[in-house]
């Protein structure tokens, strides 16, 4: 008798959705996909998805006549992106697999989104070159990434309050690791990216409350939540009013609006 297929725990994922895309993905994601200028027809891949906004907008810029593909590692996001696309009914088909390894053909698509995913890789250059790998030659790839720590005031709060009570807040850093545009243009070069350009913006990361902003990296954030879950329960309640303090300057009327630095990264083969 087989086995029914096993649950996926969407709690991470739907903490994310519901917070994050909000508060910090939406605007980027937006800005991402106007810079592609996609046309109808063409074939589109969303690699470290999440919950598969990226996918979602693209999926309007190509059409009926085009196709987006989404993945990412972490089973739960992909399935909550799956669910999303299939409620808006949305054409969008999903994969759990690692960023290093597609299982996707060579020279597939015409454009490759990677939205705040490069940073977490195990291998930049390996990353860069599997994306590179999947584009047709004519292909452009869309990255962001997270400019310094210290111009991304949400994730300086949290590192500060984690490292106030001695836990290793080294998972939580990762989001903004890979912020050198040097480095980040080295990276793509070496993976064979014959042209990079790196555009550098300020914008406003808004949450509906501070409450939902915790709830995000708290829960949501895969790398944030790693370190969260270090704390001692006795001290849950202080890395809360840190992040508090920290943040205050940017709360009114019960809203969070702090700023954050990303690059974009405009790459072709």
């Amino acid at each position: 008798m087989s086995e029914g297929k096993q649950p996926v725990d969407t709690t991470a994922g739907e903490a994310y959705e519901k917070h994050m895309v909000p508060g910090m993905f939406v605007r980027w994601a937006e800005r991402a996909v106007s810079l592609a200028k996609l046309k109808p027809g063409e074939q589109v891949l969303d690699v470290a998805c999440g919950t598969g906004i990226g996918a979602r907008f693209a999926a309007k810029g190509v059409g009926r006549s085009g196709k987006v593909v989404a993945l990412d590692l972490d089973a739960g996001v992909v399935e909550v992106a799956r669910r999303l696309a299939e409620t808006a009914g949305t054409p969008i088909e999903c994969h759990c697999a690692s960023a290093l390894e597609m299982p996707l053909p060579d020279a597939t698509f015409d454009v490759v989104f990677c939205l705040q995913g490069i940073q977490f890789f195990p291998g930049r250059v390996a990353g860069f070159a599997e994306i590179r790998r999947v584009l047709k030659p004519s292909g452009r790839l869309i990255a962001t990434l997270w400019g310094p720590i210290e111009a991304n005031k949400g994730h300086d709060a949290i590192v500060r309050a984690l490292e106030n009570q001695k836990v290793d807040a080294a998972p939580a850093k990762k989001a903004c690791s890979f912020a050198d545009p040097a480095a980040i243009r080295d990276a793509a070069a070496r993976a064979g990216f014959g042209s990079v350009e790196i555009l550098t913006e300020e914008g406003v990361t808004e949450y509906a409350s501070f409450e939902s902003f915790m709830e995000g990296m708290t829960v949501g954030s895969p790398s944030t939540r790693r370190a969260v879950q270090l704390l001692p329960d006795s001290g849950r309640a202080r890395y809360t009013s840190d992040v508090r303090a920290a943040l205050a300057p940017y709360i009114a009327s019960d809203r969070l609006a702090y700023p954050m630095k990303t690059h974009i990264v405009l790459a072709r083969p």
